[in-house]
């Protein structure tokens, strides 16, 4: 190859970048592919096999008023993906998904292998246990079977501080509230929305279920690849936007939340007026929340 054409190729290579961000895949597919939960109202679940809820809707703004006029494309296509609490990572890294719009809790932990959104909702994380045995805390549960979400942030703070517990992996809140509610467990730990959002889907009476109480905060953000700040920040833009209107943002939670009959706590609505990133807060950490 003559030297004027092999640095041109050289200088070529230089200028284009290791890897394509989001984005610029974006631009080339025409296409955004979002990752949702199956069974997490009301911010993520599939309804007759359409994905819907809070965190759904969100990206879908999201996706037409921001990454579309980003990509100059306005007809984007969006492509579901259901995910797990066990492989949403995995389809993060591995580009089958662009954004994960579901119920994962930002801990700093997590923010060591991907990037979050500012924070789109909040929960408490609490023990839930059949009203005949009593309410459950970590105190109490010592030697006994807790249904723990594999892949939580519940499994690893269960992990440090609770001794003793025998352990039984579910894949899912519908399985762990199955597990107490059939007697294979004594409690199940989740974020209460999640718990609450699985009772009600199974068709199983509230008043059957006591809650201990809260052993950490969970705030729930749309989840992206990390390092890929371009693609953060367009999100982020797009969230402030929404969150703007708080009235309109409340209204539109309060359309998923009355689907199971829940209120919207005081944290989620001030996580929408005064939007802000954010991390899992156990009551063991909180001298340094």
């Amino acid at each position: 190859m003559p030297l004027k054409s092999s640095l041109f190729v050289v200088i070529a290579a230089l200028a284009l970048p290791a890897v394509a961000g989001t984005l610029d895949q974006i631009a080339s597919n025409g296409e955004v592919r979002i990752g949702y939960r199956q069974s997490s109202m009301p911010l993520s679940w599939s309804d007759n096999e359409k994905p819907t809820g809070f965190m759904v809707s969100l990206c879908e703004k999201i996706v037409t008023e921001q990454i579309g006029p980003a990509v100059h494309n306005k007809n984007l296509r969006i492509q579901y993906v259901p995910v797990t609490a066990q492989n949403r990572f995995d389809l993060l890294a591995s580009g089958k998904i662009d954004m994960e719009c579901g119920s994962t809790t930002v801990t700093r932990a997590r923010l060591q292998q991907a990037d979050f959104s500012l924070v789109t909702y909040i929960t408490e994380s609490r023990l839930v246990s059949l009203k005949s045995s009593g309410a459950q805390s970590l105190s109490t549960i010592s030697g006994k079977t807790l249904a723990v979400q594999t892949g939580s942030s519940q499994a690893a703070l269960i992990a440090r501080v609770a001794s003793g517990v025998k352990v039984l992996p579910v894949p899912d809140a519908a399985h762990g509230i199955a597990a107490v509610s059939q007697g294979k467990a004594h409690a199940y730990v989740d974020g209460e929305i999640l718990s609450q959002s699985a009772i009600r889907k199974a068709g199983l009476p509230d008043d059957r279920f006591v809650y201990g109480a809260p052993i950490s905060v969970e705030p729930f953000a749309i989840m992206t690849r990390k390092g890929d700040a371009d693609f953060g920040q367009l999100i982020d833009a797009g969230l402030r936007k929404i969150f703007a209107k708080p009235n309109e943002s409340l209204a539109l939670l309060k359309g998923y939340s009355d689907q199971m009959g829940a209120d919207i706590n005081l944290m989620t609505r001030e996580a929408m007026r005064n939007p802000a990133k954010g991390r899992e807060c156990s009551v063991l950490e909180a001298a340094s929340c």
